[in-house]
Parts: C-alpha cells; structure tokens; sequence
C-alpha cells in the first residue's frame, strides 16, 4: 500500500502545531515546501524530525551544478526522506545531486520533478514547449532515470504510462490528491482510488487535509480508501 505525505503548506507557526498535534500518530509523514521553508526555515525541519516525523523536503533545486550539490548536502544533513531536483535542471545538475547524496546521507532519495500538476498543454505551450504534456514528461523522466534519481514526482493521469518503462523500485510520488473533484488551481488531479489503483508509492495529500475542520477525520477516510483499493 502507498504511504500518505501529509504536505504542511501552512505559514503560520501556531496552525502549523496545531495541525501536526491534531494528526498525531496517524501521520509520520510530511512534506516541507517553500511556503513553511521560507516562513520557518531549517527550523521546520529540526522540529517534525524531533517529534519523529519524517520528511519530504520540496524545494525543486534548479541551478547551476555547483549550487545544487550544496543544497543537496544541507539537505541530506537534516536528515530529509525525500528531496526534490528539477529534472529541466539537466544531467550534469542531476549527477552532482547525486553524487552529493551519496556522500553524505545515503539514505536521502532523490526525486525528479518534470511538469507541475497545476500546468495544461495549453500552459506548456505558453511558455514555447510544444512538445504535449505526456511526452514531456516521459522524456524528462528518462533523462532522470538514466542520471540515477530514485523517483519523480508526477500526477496519477501519467502514472500508468510511466510503470509500462520504470519498475520498482523506481519511485512515484503524486500530488494533486483530492477526496473529490476540485477547482482549485491543481489541473491535473485524481482521486485516493484512483492513485492507489494507478500503483503510486506515496499519494501527497495538503489542502483537503489542512483546510479540513477535522484533519484527522480527513486522514482517516483516505486510508480507508487506500486500504480498499489496495492492490492484491
């Protein structure tokens, strides 16, 4: 079964706690983007892996070779679970990151992102890749693979396609997750079932969760319904 990354976009200390306290036990998993990296800095991190969560650190790292592998080794420090590099970064980016992690904290996986959940064909085009979103993102993926990254980060609608070529333990991370249809500003989003079935490895769950008046309630329907889809 799929693990649940409970995503802490949250910029105020208080709520942050509060959401955290109410979870409890139930979640261990977080992810740590730019909203409370830049609210709190390192700060967030020390303090989740204190209370013995884990950690999912989503800042995208897109630079130059030399300023990655230093992110990578800061990062790999804190002891993060799961960090984020920017596939479009390119493969001299994606070695060093690698090559960062590996000596330092070995443990760290190192996870590609390709085309962002809240992008169209028509918002790829806008920006001169005309190339459509599926093929991207497939092409993005081997360079990722192929430079030795752990997983990618990419949406329950390309998941099928991406298993046919990368196996376990190849990792795929979904954001996007709704308990129902959404329209909010993520495109290309699916359902708990939907992701489960698909065969994603860990389902990244913020807004539902966090905006919910009973999180731990929320939390619960989602691993019932990911227990339920499980695939046998």
């Amino acid at each position: 079964m799929p693990e649940l990354i409970v995503s802490l976009d949250i910029a105020e200390r208080k709520e942050a706690e509060e959401v955290v306290e109410k979870l409890g036990s139930s979640v261990m998993f977080y992810k740590v983007g730019i909203i409370p990296f830049t609210a709190f800095g390192p700060k967030i991190i020390r303090w989740l892996t204190l209370l013995g969560k884990r950690v999912f650190l989503d800042l995208k790292f897109f630079d130059i070779p030399n300023t990655v592998e230093n992110a990578v080794k800061s990062a790999c420090d804190m002891g993060v679970e799961l960090l984020t590099v920017h596939i479009l970064g390119g493969s001299n980016m994606l070695k060093t990151a690698i090559k960062a992690r590996n000596t330092g904290n070995t443990d760290t996986k190192i996870i590609g992102v390709t085309i962002l959940t809240s992008f169209s064909d028509n918002d790829i085009k806008e920006i001169g890749l005309y190339m459509d979103i599926n093929n991207h993102i497939l092409k993005l993926t081997e360079l990722g693979y192929k430079c030795g990254i752990d997983g990618i980060v990419c949406s329950v609608h390309e998941l099928n396609l991406l298993r046919e070529k990368f196996r376990h333990p190849f990792l795929m991370v979904c954001p996007g997750i709704r308990i129902k249809a959404s329209g909010d500003d993520q495109k290309r989003t699916a359902t708990v079932s939907q992701a489960v079935s698909a065969g994603a490895d860990y389902l990244v769950v913020g807004r539902p969760i966090i905006k919910s008046e009973d999180p731990l309630l929320v939390v619960e329907q989602i691993k019932m319904e990911m227990k339920k889809n499980e695939k046998k």
